[in-house]
C-alpha cells in the first residue's frame, strides 16, 4: 500500500484539458473570490469568507498556497483555459488514511452549467490517481445536491454509502454521501 505523500506539488505545467486550467492561485484571482463569497452556499460549506473584504480575500488566497507548503493538500483554481479568469477551485485534502484525499469543488454561478465542474474533478482525480499517486479520491455530498452528485458520477466516482448526520456546518449538521474513485476505475 502507498504512503502518504509528504506533499502535493502543484502540477508542472497546469492541468489542462483545453477548456479548464487548474493552476495555483493568483492574488489577482481575488474577483472570484469575492464573487464566491456571494454565493448562499459556497461559504456555508468551504472557508470562503462569508464577508468579504479584500484583506479576507487575500488572506483565504494565502490559506491556499498554505495547503500544499503544510502538507494538508493541494488548492488549484479552476480557471478558464483561454482567459486564465479564475471560475472556481478544486481541492485535495489527507484524510487520515495514507494514500487517500478527499475531494472539494465549486464554481462561481456565472461558470455553472457548461461542465466545467466535471472537467476540473477528471483532470485532477486522474492525475491524484496516477502521478500524485494516491490510492483512493473521496468525496462527500448532500443527498439534495444532485448537480455534485452528477459531477462525480460522470467522472466515474462510484456512490458507497449514506453518513447520517456527518457534515458539519456553523448552525446545522446534514447526511452525507460517501463517494470514491480508485486507480482502476479510470477509463
Amino acid at each position: 500500500m502507498p504512503d502518504q505523500p509528504a506533499l502535493l506539488s502543484y502540477p508542472d505545467p497546469p492541468l489542462t484539458d483545453g477548456t479548464v486550467m487548474l493552476r495555483r492561485w493568483a492574488e489577482s484571482d481575488i474577483g472570484c473570490v469575492e464573487e464566491a463569497s456571494r454565493d448562499p452556499h459556497i461559504p456555508e460549506g468551504t472557508t470562503v469568507p462569508a464577508r468579504f473584504t479584500t484583506a479576507d480575500g487575500l488572506a483565504w488566497i494565502e490559506r491556499q498556497w498554505g495547503r500544499a507548503d503544510n502538507g494538508e493538500g493541494l488548492s488549484l483554481a479552476i480557471a478558464d483555459a483561454g482567459s486564465d479568469n479564475a471560475l472556481g477551485a478544486v481541492v485535495l485534502m489527507f484524510r487520515r488514511q495514507p494514500g487517500i484525499a478527499e475531494i472539494g469543488y465549486w464554481l462561481v454561478e456565472r461558470a455553472r452549467g457548461r461542465r466545467l465542474a466535471s472537467r476540473a474533478v477528471a483532470l485532477v482525480a486522474r492525475w491524484a490517481l496516477t502521478d500524485a499517486p494516491l490510492a483512493r479520491v473521496e468525496a462527500l455530498v448532500e443527498p439534495e445536491n444532485i448537480a455534485s452528485q452528477r459531477v462525480l458520477e460522470s467522472v466515474g466516482f462510484q456512490r458507497e454509502g449514506h453518513l447520517r448526520s456527518y457534515l458539519v456546518f456553523n448552525e446545522r449538521r446534514a447526511d452525507a454521501f460517501i463517494y470514491s474513485l480508485l486507480p482502476g476505475d479510470l477509463t
